[in-house]
């Protein structure tokens, strides 16, 4: 075995059919769950994270070929180790591993400039970052998801937990 065959095993582990979503290509809400709970765990023992959510303006009926594009354009503008998913009906989270407040607005900020023409309507972000205080993962999701319901509510933007 050599480190060689790890980095093809590795790049084909994360296009797998069991962990795509077949729509836009990116990784599922499978593949999302495994990594944002290592991840959180990694959390605990000081490696800082934000959680991004984000919504393109439509939450149901958009073709598959947008949701793709759209998809695409948001992994093209993250860093190869962050993870973009498509949970469906055009949300998407994107996991910032290392990233701080500050760094996960820029992101956002450089993200919603990428996809601002592909996207349908407002463009909306909740953004939760990591810290020790943080009961469990599904409360950093909740606090995200709170964030982007309030970035909805105001017609679209950014808003962190």
């Amino acid at each position: 075995m050599t480190v060689g065959n790890a980095v093809e095993r590795g790049k084909a582990a994360r296009t797998h059919p069991a962990l795509t979503d077949p729509q836009t290509g990116l990784a599922n809400r499978l593949h999302f769950d495994l990594v944002y709970n290592y991840l959180f765990d990694a959390g605990n023992r000081g490696l800082p994270f934000v959680v991004m959510l984000v919504t393109a303006g439509s939450d149901s009926g958009s073709p598959p070929e947008e949701l793709a594009r759209i998809g695409q354009h948001i992994r093209g503008m993250i860093r190869t180790s962050d993870l973009v998913s498509h949970l469906g009906h055009g949300r998407y989270v994107v996991l910032l591993s290392g990233a701080n407040a500050p760094g996960a607005r820029i992101a956002a900020d450089r993200v919603e400039g990428e996809i601002a023409d592909l996207a349908p309507g407002p463009i909306s972000f909740g953004l939760a970052t990591y810290h020790p205080d943080v009961e469990d993962a599904d409360a950093l999701l909740q606090s995200a998801e709170t964030a982007l319901l309030a970035a909805q509510a105001m017609g679209g933007g950014i808003e962190f937990a």
